[in-house]
């Protein structure tokens, strides 16, 4: 097992629902994190905002062998005590489960009856680049769900889940357990746990600008081009805008 490698507060869970994701992405380019947005991955439960912390289930290749070790548990404990049951019992309130189904989207990576724990554990929601058995039904829990698709297959002829809160690939992005998944209907992006705090303030104030920028420029009926990249004229626009809001 990897342990995070910074452990990202609730608190600080709370200040990046209100973020916008296009922001976090940028901030992080602006970084070198030039592969932190997720591919193949899409909401199915569309006006649902996500933030938590990862979770993660890497799922393997379908093989008659590893097939009998998961059904009998990696150490004889028994089919209740597989990965993904493990996986679904390590989640907690502001937990995401991250599921790495290699971007088979139309594969099952568990149903309504599975992921009905996600509620049950009091998590914040379900992110895979495979498939959601009856997709239909899990979004009725009520909280977000991404994945490659909705499906009703099954995984395992498949893929079999191997290892739980370990670094994964999921729609072509690292996530390190801990990492903080930011979804919302443009779909999902990865902030490493480690940058989430420093960060916030610097994402808080870019929102903040662009509002006063339409403000601005929609009252006046003007064009925002001559204020990006920010400037001395848009930081003015910025502060004034401020000085309203107190």
């Amino acid at each position: 097992m990897v342990e995070p490698t910074a452990m990202v507060s609730a608190e600080l869970l709370e200040r990046y629902q209100t973020i916008s994701n296009a922001t976090v992405l940028g901030r992080l380019l602006q970084r070198g994190y030039d592969k932190t947005y997720m591919t193949g991955v899409r909401s199915l439960a569309p006006g649902r905002r996500l933030v938590g912390r990862a979770v993660t289930l890497r799922y393997l290749p379908s093989r008659p062998d590893l097939a009998a070790r998961i059904a009998t548990g990696a150490h004889g404990e028994g089919f209740n005590e597989t990965p993904r049951w493990q996986a679904l019992e390590a989640l907690g309130p502001g937990d995401v489960f991250v599921g790495d189904a290699m971007g088979q989207s139309t594969v099952s990576t568990g149903g309504d009856v599975v992921f009905s724990r996600i509620v049950t554990r009091g998590a914040a929601g379900l992110v895979t680049d495979g498939g959601v058995r009856d997709g239909h039904r899990v979004v009725r829990y009520g909280y977000p769900v991404f994945g490659g698709d909705s499906t009703p297959t099954v995984g395992e002829p498949n893929i079999l889940p191997y290892e739980v809160n370990g670094p994964v690939q999921c729609g072509g992005v690292l996530v390190w357990p801990g990492d903080v998944i930011l979804g919302d209907d443009s779909g999902v992006v990865v902030l490493p746990s480690q940058l989430a705090e420093e960060l916030v303030p610097e994402c808080v104030e870019h929102d903040e600008i662009e509002e006063a920028l339409l403000d601005y420029t929609l009252e006046r009926k003007i064009s925002p081009k001559s204020f990006y990249p920010f400037n001395d004229e848009t930081m003015k626009i910025y502060e004034e805008w401020k000085k309203r809001q107190s």
